[in-house]
């Protein structure tokens, strides 16, 4: 997959299902996404689950963290119903069960840590563990906001490829992504630029980047010649993919 335009579906294809559950996943795949972006925490007895939000009251309607509950008592919860009644009983996925849905396909995974506020709780160390166990090294990207987070993952030996994930505007960002050995860099869509592109190729950093939400960015990222795109509706850019016999790309590939 490493020549190929990623399409990550941003939380699954989380336009038409629940976010950040296996529905949504197998789902992504059928709209045609080589690849699934999620979230994970730490649940109060230290699983690693797949969810965005630092609070559960959005999804569940409940008080409190996932780092609160254990999964146990989280099984007990719908994490559908809010998006349509259609789904409701939809559980809470565990990021082993998404592994094992995923192992030995070619399919990527980006997991990005969601620790920005829980730091040092040994979640980067449970994913490389889990990663490692499932062998899925080559299927996986690992993202964070979290610089510290960067510097664990290498510490805990991580063999997946890393991607250096900010918001905002930051200057020469290609600077951090190589002080902390990544792969990839995930900015924002609206830092995109042929310069940023350029610098990027220019020091072996593929760039994907997030928020990529209408046609017309979709459109755009392709044309710009950005090596994949995270986004919740990915069976439009499959449309846009789909039977072109070769993209125009204004840069060198690393």
């Amino acid at each position: 997959m490493n020549n190929m335009f990623l399409i990550y579906a941003h939380r699954g294809s989380s336009i038409r299902f629940p976010e950040n559950t296996l529905p949504a996943f197998t789902h992504a795949i059928k709209d045609g996404a080589n690849g699934i972006e999620l979230d994970v925490q730490l649940t109060r007895d230290e699983q690693i689950v797949v969810f965005h939000d630092w609070t559960l009251q959005r999804i569940t309607g409940r008080r409190g963290k996932i780092s609160d509950y254990t999964l146990k008592q989280l099984r007990t919860m719908d994490f559908g119903i809010w998006k349509h009644a259609t789904f409701a009983g939809v559980r809470i996925p565990t990021l082993e069960q998404v592994f094992k849905q995923f192992t030995g396909k070619n399919i990527m995974i980006n997991i990005e840590l969601k620790n920005f506020f829980a730091m040092r709780n040994g979640l980067e160390k449970k994913v490389v563990e889990l990663i490692r166990l499932h062998n899925m090294e080559k299927q996986v990207t690992i993202s964070t906001f979290n610089p510290f987070s960067l510097e664990l993952l290498h510490k805990n030996g991580c063999a997946s490829d890393i991607a250096f994930l900010y918001f905002g505007r930051l200057k020469e960002p290609w600077k951090y992504a190589k002080e902390y050995a990544c792969t990839y860099i995930h900015p924002p869509i609206q830092e995109i630029t042929e310069e940023l592109l350029l610098s990027c190729g220019e020091q072996g950093l593929k760039v994907v980047p997030y928020q990529v939400n209408t046609l017309a960015e979709i459109k755009k990222m392709i044309d710009l010649g950005t090596d994949g795109i995270i986004t919740p509706r990915p069976a439009l850019a499959y449309r846009l993919l789909h039977g072109t016999p070769e993209r125009k790309q204004k840069r060198k590939r690393p």
